[in-house]
């Protein structure tokens, strides 16, 4: 079973910490009334029937012919008769996958599936207005970030008996850190995860190879090969294509990788200011991480204008041979491989943004697996919920989210059909350490410190010593808002 460990906070005294609670739960409510509109079901399979009301009866353990024919070991989830669950995601591109998964959990449980998609960036409203009006879905996607807002809220079902009762659900993912980043402040599993999100480097072998190049082991490495790829080609070809549209999206993600070996190097990586992202005083380490991205970014090892392409513009730059690495996201595999067959039809290989000479650790620390599913705490037919989300964990289900959609599945024991892709999962081994998880509602944190960041970067009279000072007082500020 799961030892649950407790997640890293800020040791804050038991009265702000009521007040913590007691402030979100009211901004989550003041959220739910001022929200409208939703996901609409767009696949209904199976009849239709309420799926809210009393509590209905359950049945007896699973079927022996459901149990024979799984692709899992079938639990006892006393499944309620007439179990119908309404399952909510954001993936219309995964559209296949999805209903591939709900078939084979049709087949091993007792329930009927009613589908609603949403987009990704709609996904918190809909919810929230879903909750409102008492016809919530009951299980939906989440971020690992919503848990402790959602477990707040009441509006989360503890999955932790399900996963006393049934010895074989977690052997069934990766490891015990992917489960942990769906846990509450106690340790109770509030949800499970799905697939992982890192920011790896591809690079372009076959573009290596020709020119005698070769993967840097450290930061500083990296740096030279920028400069000798520059120095070869005379200019022709960008170093590292990393789009910085919007927000500085890649760019920052370059930042971010550069600054989490210069917290870990000057030994604050498990401060719990920043493990709970409330650190105001950065002591110019923030500065530091600005001050060695200004530089490569005049130096051109992004190229000439990062900061006005968006992804898709700068995968087609990779494609097209004018830029030798690509910095972008595991889950863009299928578009990069679909783009490499139409245009140059490259060997891709990928490593991770490498460590200073210094440095005695590679740290992968934003990647996790952040993509997950819930189950809604006042649900008709929570034994049902449980039992879809206890599908959707299975070998079978993970194996067509992994070889057809080429995702990095929360899973153990998958087997990659795709070398970069196994690749990419063979690093995910690292994921989550020293991973920031905020005790508070960040609000538009994110956004607003990656805006100051591209301010800084495109505007030559900005100081890095400024940079820090306002990313100080935007943490200052979104911390003083939540607990108002």
């Amino acid at each position: 079973m799961l030892k649950r460990k407790m997640l890293k906070r800020t040791k804050i005294t038991f009265i702000k910490k009521i007040a913590f609670i007691i402030a979100q739960v009211m901004i989550v409510a003041s959220l739910i009334s001022a929200c409208s509109g939703g996901g609409q079901p767009l696949v209904s399979i199976g009849a239709a029937s309420e799926s809210n009301g009393e509590p209905a009866e359950t049945s007896e353990n699973l079927p022996e012919a459901a149990a024979e024919d799984s692709g899992l070991d079938a639990t006892p989830f006393n499944v309620e008769n007439g179990a119908v669950v309404r399952f909510l995601h954001i993936y219309p591109e995964h559209a296949d996958a999805i209903a591939k998964s709900i078939e084979i959990i049709e087949r091993d449980y007792p329930l009927t599936v009613e589908v609603s998609v949403t987009p990704w960036n709609e996904v918190t409203k809909t919810i929230q207005t879903a909750s409102a009006s008492g016809e919530m879905y009951d299980t939906f996607f989440q971020w690992n970030s919503q848990v402790p807002g959602y477990d707040q809220s009441g509006l989360l079902l503890d999955l932790t008996p399900y996963f006393e009762a049934d010895p074989t659900w977690e052997p069934n993912f990766l490891n015990e850190e992917c489960l942990t980043q769906y846990a509450n402040l106690d340790g109770k599993i509030m949800g499970i995860p799905l697939r992982g999100t890192g920011v790896f480097i591809i690079y372009n072998k076959t573009m290596f190879d020709e020119n005698g190049w070769t993967i840097p082991g450290t930061e500083e490495e990296l740096a030279e090969l920028c400069e000798k790829i520059i120095a070869d080609t005379d200019e022709k070809i960008t170093p590292i294509m990393a789009p910085g549209k919007p927000n500085g999206f890649q760019m920052e993600s370059a930042r971010a990788k550069i600054f989490d070996h210069i917290v870990y190097m000057a030994g604050e990586i498990e401060n719990p200011l920043r493990l709970t992202d409330r650190m105001i005083d950065w002591q110019g380490l923030y500065a530091k991480s600005g001050e060695i991205m200004k530089d490569w970014y005049q130096r051109d090892f992004f190229g000439k204008n990062p900061f006005g392409l968006e992804r898709e513009e700068g995968q087609t730059v990779f494609f097209t041979g004018t830029a030798s690495m690509l910095l972008c996201n595991n889950n863009e595999l299928i578009a990069l491989r679909d783009m490499n067959e139409e245009t140059g039809n490259y060997e891709l290989g990928s490593f991770m943004w490498p460590a200073p000479k210094d440095c005695d650790e590679t740290l992968f620390t934003s990647a996790g697996f952040g993509d997950g599913w819930g189950a809604w705490a006042g649900s008709k037919y929570p034994n049902a919920a449980a039992a879809f989300l206890r599908g959707m964990s299975s070998s079978e289900v993970m194996t067509i989210w992994a070889n057809q959609e080429r995702c990095v599945v929360a899973a153990s024991g998958i087997v990659y059909a795709d070398s970069l892709q196994q690749s990419f999962a063979d690093q995910f081994a690292r994921s989550g350490k020293y991973r920031v998880v905020p005790d508070y509602n960040t609000g538009n944190l994110g956004t607003n410190r990656s805006q100051v960041f591209v301010d800084y970067m495109t505007d030559d009279t900005m100081t890095a010593d400024e940079f820090e000072r306002q990313i100080n007082e935007l943490t200052r500020k979104a911390i003083e808002d939540a607990e108002e």
